[in-house]
């Protein structure tokens, strides 16, 4: 499962995880807090999290600095660009607070183990619902001339990255020049995009209104891609290899440097 939907709210896997961990250690905190009848102290904890947060948003900046255009794109954190092994950044304010207050180090130690386990058995329920893989459906596209073509013609041979977005979608709206640049950028990657539901002609006045030129875009008129991912969710980006076997999905908007972290290593080596 690579979101969890929540009524009209979806969110990406990792950050459900994410939130999940930091909820059970607050309470884990203030549960230990109540027993001992110590002071309040959640800054810590707080603290804790947004120095991995920002460890792991650091971290990824660095890998591909060489990807953004300026400051403002470093600092839209709506890419989901994060670099876990950054999240050790958290550890030394961890290890200074409980060397400055060792009388709280069983409870801040007791809050860390609730949160470990939280995102151990969330991460071991997403998985277990998550859908087995399968190949992916022979469902019939049409192009904006109403043209059928068959998904798999369209993605044997190359590695291929589908797309699935909608034009009321703005996180959809908002990677589209990332896609569209994707495709002079990575001449060995098909970007094929997928909408899902909408009329043709409303697609094609938003493409004329925008700019925006694909050399493959299909519409997907009963979003049979969708209920093949399994997620109503949009946007979803799968990387299919030349084979037609899928080997990774994207939950959320890409920027250039998600997308180079996202099919980076799937790419020949000698392009990386």
């Amino acid at each position: 499962m690579d979101a969890v939907i929540i009524g009209p709210l979806a969110l990406p896997a990792p950050a459900f995880i994410t939130l999940i961990a930091l909820f059970a250690a607050l309470l884990a905190w203030q549960w230990w807090q109540k027993r001992q009848r110590e002071e309040q102290g959640d800054g810590i904890l707080w603290l804790t999290a947004l120095s991995g947060l920002l460890g792991a948003r650091l971290a990824f900046l660095w890998r591909y600095q060489d990807q953004y255009d300026g400051l403002g794109a470093m600092l839209d954190v709506r890419d989901g660009g994060w670099w876990w092994p950054g999240v050790l950044l958290a550890l030394p304010v961890m290890g200074w607070w409980l060397w400055k207050r060792p009388q709280q180090r069983p409870g801040l130690l007791t809050a860390l183990g609730a949160s470990v386990a939280s995102a151990t058995l969330v991460t071991g329920v997403l998985l277990t619902l998550r859908s087995p893989s399968a190949p992916l459906p022979d469902v019939t596209l049409y192009n904006l001339q109403g043209e059928p073509a068959s998904l798999h013609s369209l993605t044997t041979g190359q590695l291929t990255l589908i797309n699935l977005w909608a034009s009321w979608c703005p996180p959809c709206r908002r990677e589209m020049p990332v896609l569209q640049a994707a495709q002079q950028r990575y001449p060995e990657l098909r970007v094929l995009l997928a909408n899902q539901g909408e009329e043709t002609d409303l697609v094609r006045r938003y493409l004329t209104e925008q700019g925006l030129q694909f050399n493959f875009l299909l519409m997907d008129p009963q979003t049979l891609l969708g209920q093949y991912a399994g997620s109503s969710g949009l946007p979803l980006t799968l990387l299919v290899d030349a084979n037609g076997n899928e080997l990774a999905r994207h939950f959320g908007p890409l920027s250039a440097a998600s997308l180079h972290h996202f099919i980076l290593p799937h790419l020949p080596g000698d392009i990386r």
